[in-house]
């Protein structure tokens, strides 16, 4: 395989041309995509999307006592920041991670539309995440009631090629406070674009995916549900790859018609 190639395919997205995995790893690199996709959907979850509901709830909080809760259970370690007409800043120290505009709307109100801007200061330059996540001025997202649910949205052009619009249902909520438990459905479809070539991961959930947090682990997990993959680099067969999720303990994934089952656990 030539060197570019390799040097392109940190977790195997584009590793169309290498041999057969051993035996027992048929499904190594299927397993690979899925981690990338698992991992970063995970992180814009709980980095960007999860911390815009807390900051919903500290906004519509009406005493200061409520409100320091509110910092002290979701925001111990980060200070909040009015910066201008419905624009609000999460720092951490002197960092800013998130810049959120309301535009004077609340998440609870049908058809509300927020702005969520992500700041990587920590930027990742390894071929197993998209992008978008390679730069300072990191991922926009928009955020919509829609319902019961809410309507997250990536534009191709605020996040360097990258979109998908997910539905995300939180559930078992502690009052208004919304993801408490960090339990939630999702559903939708997207793609990611990866540096070098480029590569470009296409998904779609097939079935709910349902989020838990496991008990005596680290992290969040999704534990039911179904999603496909697509893998593309020009000139090179395309790669498709199925993962369902079989409770707390393991994965089916799918890969060149060979499905082996993996155990359950945190992708990064």
């Amino acid at each position: 395989m030539k060197k570019n190639i390799l040097i392109i395919i940190a977790i195997a997205l584009v590793c169309f041309s290498c041999g057969r995995g051993k035996r027992g790893m048929l499904t190594q690199r299927g397993k690979e995509i899925h981690d990338s996709w698992n991992g970063v959907t995970i992180q814009l979850i709980q980095n960007d999307i999860i911390p815009a509901f807390h900051l919903d709830t500290w906004i519509s909080a009406t005493t200061d006592s409520a409100r320091y809760a509110i910092e002290d259970r979701f925001f111990p370690f980060n200070k909040i920041r009015q910066e201008g007409a419905n624009v609000y800043a999460i720092y951490n120290g002197a960092y800013k991670e998130l810049t959120i505009n309301t535009f004077g709307q609340s998440l609870n109100d049908e058809g509300s539309h927020w702005l969520v801007c992500k700041y990587n200061e920590y930027r990742y330059n390894d071929g197993s995440r998209p992008q978008f996540l390679a730069y300072e001025e990191g991922e926009k997202l928009h955020i919509s009631k829609n319902g019961d649910h809410w309507l997250i949205q990536m534009d191709s052009s605020e996040n360097r090629g990258s979109y998908f619009q997910l539905n995300i249902k939180p559930l078992d909520n502690n009052g208004n406070i919304l993801f408490y438990k960090n339990k939630f459905t999702l559903s939708g479809n997207g793609l990611y674009k990866y540096t070098g070539g480029p590569v470009y991961l296409s998904f779609n959930i097939q079935s709910s995916i349902l989020n838990d947090e496991l008990p005596y682990a680290e992290g969040y997990y999704f534990v039911d549900g179904a999603v496909q993959f697509l893998a593309q680099y020009k000139n090179h067969e395309d790669i498709s790859v199925k993962a369902e999720y079989l409770g707390t303990s393991q994965i089916a994934i799918t890969y060149k018609n060979i499905t082996e089952y993996w155990n359950n656990s945190n992708y990064w």
